[in-house]
């Protein structure tokens, strides 16, 4: 909007064209590398919920004209991360905003997109999830395998020797890295580390004399490490004892952030006269999977590690009065709540199994299904009639009828038959 003012022409700009927002976009990507290997989901609303699928299908061979069991149904666990807002708020005197020599759009676009590549950028490594994303080195970690690692718990791999690399083979230890993820996964796998570490893992050597490293030779392109893209994040931390300073993996599989569809500005003239805010917000989050230390407890632990999650019982107390139901995750940054919703899992570390909210509650350990299949066949279905002890006839087996009877006593335990 122009106006003439003392014969000279004046500019003044009251809204933030879409333009400025896709500037934006492309320099968070070149600042913040986390978010151009991650999964960005763009949302309307703060309510993102997550589907993760906790196994696959069971099949099984059969005869053409056999017939077709039921299989199994896999079950699905809903993650509902608890939103921040990333904010940036420069503000200019309006005797600027007069100067028509002044580019308005480039220096707000420049400053925005400047502190929330810094901020984000850090809090996807690193963040503590209170009011801000939780990154995945906030994670919780171990040294397992997939098969007995809790879900939602990440793997790490020592290099055996405290804050360096072995001194002999030192590459061992990346390729066991690249080898314990699995190989669906490895395909769009990438390496993250800072430049420290890179520049330490560029002097690394085969048996024959040549480069592990290998640099790109295409503008645009990353350069590579055993094949896989190496990405440069300066978050993440150097080389040093008990530190997890390389990142393997594939991001667009294991890591979403969610955010708004567009960058919300809000130009204040009035609060600061005579300067000019430009309040800027993004909603953002990043999440993982949810696993829970133990059944439900209505007392807080005393101790807690950071990372661990608890459900909160029916009854709760201390810092956890009024949040029955709850799964309590302790962060960094003080304890995180977040409210179940109905067909919420969680897995139970403690006893290797699975938490389900039905009907308001926690059920652990309930497996709900019209029938269990193990090795693609069928051993548990709907509950039968109930049928009854043995008696009469012209001759009585004592040993017989007892074992019998022990048998209906065990199917109507296990809820087989009717009682």
């Amino acid at each position: 909007m122009r106006r003439l003012c003392n014969g000279r022409v004046r500019s003044r700009c009251y809204a933030v064209p879409e333009e400025i927002d896709r500037t934006i976009d492309e320099t968070l990507k070149a600042i913040s590398p986390i978010r151009a290997i991650a999964n960005v989901v763009k949302v309307g609303s703060a309510g993102y919920r997550k589907l993760i699928a906790s196994g696959g299908t069971p099949s099984g061979w059969v005869g053409f004209e056999a017939a077709r069991p039921e299989t199994n149904t896999p079950t699905f666990i809903e993650v509902v991360p608890a939103s921040g807002d990333l904010y940036a708020n420069p503000a200019t005197s309006q005797q600027m905003l007069d100067d028509a020599m002044f580019d308005v759009e480039q220096w707000l676009a420049h400053e925005i997109a400047t502190e929330f590549a810094r901020a984000e950028g850090a809090a996807f490594v690193a963040g503590n999830g209170t009011n801000q994303p939780l990154g995945f080195l906030a994670s919780p970690t171990a040294a397992t395998v997939d098969s007995v690692r809790a879900m939602g718990t990440l793997q790490f791999i020592g290099t055996g020797a405290a804050g360096a690399f072995p001194s002999s083979n030192p590459a061992d230890k990346l390729i066991d890295l690249v080898q314990s993820l699995r190989s669906p996964y490895r395909q769009g796998a990438v390496f993250v580390m800072n430049s420290s570490t890179a520049a330490a893992i560029r002097k690394f050597k085969t048996a024959d004399g040549a480069f592990m490293f290998q640099p790109s030779l295409t503008a645009g392109q990353p350069a590579t490490l055993l094949g896989y893209p190496l990405i440069e994040a300066e978050d993440m931390p150097d080389v040093a004892a008990n530190s997890l300073s390389i990142a393997f993996g594939n991001f667009k599989a294991g890591y979403v952030i969610a955010e708004r569809n567009a960058t919300t500005i809000l130009r204040d003239p009035y609060s600061h006269k005579p300067y000019v805010h430009f309040y800027a917000t993004q909603t953002l989050d990043l999440i993982t999977a949810a696993a829970v230390e133990e059944g439900s407890r209505s007392d807080p632990p005393a101790a807690p590690a950071l990372g661990s999650c608890y459900i909160v019982g029916a009854s709760p107390t201390g810092e956890w009065a009024a949040r029955a139901q709850c799964i309590a995750g302790y962060t960094s940054g003080g304890v995180r709540f977040i409210m179940p919703r109905e067909g919420m899992s969680a897995y139970v570390k403690a006893t290797g199994t699975w938490a389900s909210f039905h009907s308001g509650a926690w059920e652990i350990g309930v497996v709900r299904g019209a029938s269990l299949i193990l090795g693609g066949m069928q051993v548990v279905g709907s509950r039968l009639a109930a049928i009854p002890e043995p008696s009469g006839g012209t001759n009585l087996d004592v040993e017989a009828r007892g074992t019998i009877n022990q048998i209906l006593a065990a199917l109507r335990q296990h809820g087989l038959i009717e009682s």
